[in-house]
């Protein structure tokens, strides 16, 4: 069982990612100051990014940069995953995380998806 955190406000996709990896730990979050609490406080194997995050959520480039940051936080050593279909905001949070891999959200991508 891995410890999950996903970062996206838009139903659709937290419905998905609750069916595909709802058998895992998971922290599901709709905003940047909520997910930078999170990965303060929790240890986490993988990591979801969308990208924008609605009116008042942000942008996880922010939880992009706030991980850039502190690189002694454990959590930059997860497997991260920015799943934007923003490619310019996609750009700056690998230039940011260039561990992290880009994989735009696709069900058909996600359901065969493998840790």
């Amino acid at each position: 069982m891995l410890d999950i955190l996903i970062v996206d406000y838009l139903t659709d996709r937290i419905t998905f990612f609750i069916e595909r990896f709802g058998h895992h730990h998971l922290h599901i979050i709709e905003n940047t100051e909520d997910a930078i609490a999170y990965l303060n406080d929790n240890l986490y194997d993988c990591i979801f990014l969308g990208g924008d995050l609605g009116k008042h959520g942000g942008y996880t480039s922010t939880i992009a940069e706030f991980l850039s940051q502190n690189p002694n936080n454990p959590n930059c050593n997860a497997e991260i995953i920015i799943h934007t279909w923003h490619a310019v905001e996609a750009d700056d949070m690998i230039g940011l995380l260039p561990q992290a891999k880009y994989v735009p959200f696709s069900e058909a991508h996600f359901s065969t998806f493998d840790f």
